[in-house]
């Protein structure tokens, strides 16, 4: 199986592609439009693809990946409603957040909003793909059997993350450390290139299992499926 794992970065995204595991290349890309693509690739990307009526607000994949997580729960994040995604400025679709579902809207969220767009532009387009939502700390969960304890922001927890995937790709500390050699950190930190290595290996590898949040996707009005990937190893 061959697939891309893509990480949104300040220089645009990080995009890994892997085949059984083994990675063939890592590279950095301004707009998801200049991907190029593959027949038959699998694409999974670390970014929130279909957003919820405010009526079927939220997803319900959400809470249960918090609970797979557990300690490190609160990195997977509630994502806005449709009905905001347009505002022009936080204020706005804030009030607007809190009006409709009674919830207000994470400055986090907000700054994602611009990915979340080119996201669903690109799922869209590529449809003879299987572009699918993933979330690294998930993918860690499954390799290793356990959530996270150090957080990727630290060296120690970036060492604890590389351990995993070695269990899977020999190699890859050398790919990583390439990456982080070849990239500017203010175009793509360390951890983004990490994540994408991560979700490229889980996607492809033949001794994991590939699983979804909830067993059936959701769907949202665009017929985006609303659920998120990652893998476990085989027993």
């Amino acid at each position: 199986m061959k697939a891309a794992g893509i990480d949104g970065c300040r220089g645009g995204w990080i995009a890994v592609r892997a085949e059984s595991g083994s990675i063939i290349s890592v590279e950095l890309v301004r707009h998801l439009s200049l991907l190029k693509t593959r027949s038959s690739e699998h694409i999974w990307i670390d970014i929130p693809i279909g957003l919820p009526s405010a009526d079927s607000y939220p997803r319900k994949a959400e809470e249960p990946a918090r609970k797979l997580l557990k300690s490190r729960s609160s990195s997977i994040f509630t994502v806005p409603c449709r009905e905001v995604l347009h505002a022009a400025e936080y204020d706005e679709a804030n009030r607007e957040h809190r009006e409709l579902t009674g919830h207000g809207l994470s400055k986090q969220s907000w700054y994602l909003f611009t990915k979340i767009k080119e996201t669903e532009i690109f799922a869209c387009r590529k449809k003879e793909l299987q572009v699918c939502e993933s979330h690294p700390e998930l993918v860690f969960f499954g390799m290793s059997g356990q959530a996270m304890k150090k957080s990727k922001k630290k060296i120690e927890g970036v060492q604890e993350r590389l351990n995993v995937l070695k269990i899977y790709c020999t190699n890859v500390e050398e790919h990583y450390e390439q990456a982080a050699d070849r990239f500017l950190r203010k175009e793509a930190a360390k951890d983004d290139i990490l994540d994408a290595i991560a979700l490229a290996i889980a996607a492809t590898h033949p001794e994991l299992e590939r699983k979804t949040v909830i067993p059936v996707d959701e769907h949202d009005e665009t017929g985006l499926a609303m659920n998120i990937h990652y893998a476990v190893r085989k027993p």
